[in-house]
């Protein structure tokens, strides 16, 4: 696929359990994109993934944003399950072993689970070790943090993805790269670095509609994943 795409590295699934983008959704959202590349980065999770890749083939991404005992850490371009919940260099060294690329979410975020991000301590001791730096979030509210980690990778001569960290089909897409060519995780790393950034932040309403979702689900609504 060696031509011009856009591409949203960080989207959930109804098979993360706080999501509700359906296979359906994403069919409907690739046939009226047909330059979107989707990276689907379940919580703890492949099967999603897995099943958008097996549906859309070369369209999909497949990823895991992996809870590691410090932090999250995205795999990209992964075969198979990452447990959560390992030491975040094992993690990290677990997708290097699937020959996944290693991309650091939201670096600098304080808003949210608290445990979410990996400490700067962290973030400055294993930096060797990442591939992607994602510098723009969409879901991200701390002031500043998004700015941050665009320093952060500037500093280190890492490659910067951005990502719409989407839970629903209305958040989708949002924020991506732009990139002049395409050919899956080959040279992936290098291309980067010529890609255009397109960051909108997920607007209040689609929030709003999101937590409602939320609250709707824990009340034991079942949802559809197909």
């Amino acid at each position: 696929m060696g031509k011009k795409v856009r591409i949203d590295f960080h989207t959930h699934t109804v098979f993360s359990n706080d999501a509700f983008t359906s296979m359906h959704h994403l069919n409907v959202f690739l046939k009226k994109n047909p330059d979107f590349i989707i990276a689907v980065t379940d919580h703890d999770e492949i099967k999603g993934a897995l099943e958008a890749k097996n549906l859309f083939g070369e369209r999909i991404i497949v990823g895991e944003e992996v809870k590691s005992k410090q932090g999250e850490i995205i795999g990209l371009f992964i075969e198979s399950y990452i447990q959560s919940g390992l030491d975040a260099q094992e993690t990290i060294d677990m997708i290097h072993k699937q020959n996944g690329l290693v991309m650091i979410p939201h670096p600098f975020k304080k808003h949210g689970k608290s445990d979410s991000p990996l400490s700067r301590n962290l973030l400055f001791s294993l930096c060797e070790h990442f591939d992607i730096i994602e510098i723009f979030n969409a879901r991200n509210r701390t002031p500043g943090a998004n700015e941050c980690a665009s320093v952060f990778a500037e500093s280190l001569g890492k490659s910067q993805a951005v990502g719409s960290d989407s839970h629903a089909i209305h958040e989708l897409g949002r924020t991506c790269v732009c990139l002049p060519e395409y050919r899956g995780a080959e040279g992936l790393v290098e291309n980067l670095k010529y890609g255009k950034h397109i960051c909108r932040d997920i607007l209040f309403s689609h929030r709003l509609l999101t937590r409602i979702l939320r609250e709707v689900r824990k009340r034991g609504v079942l949802w559809a994943r197909y």
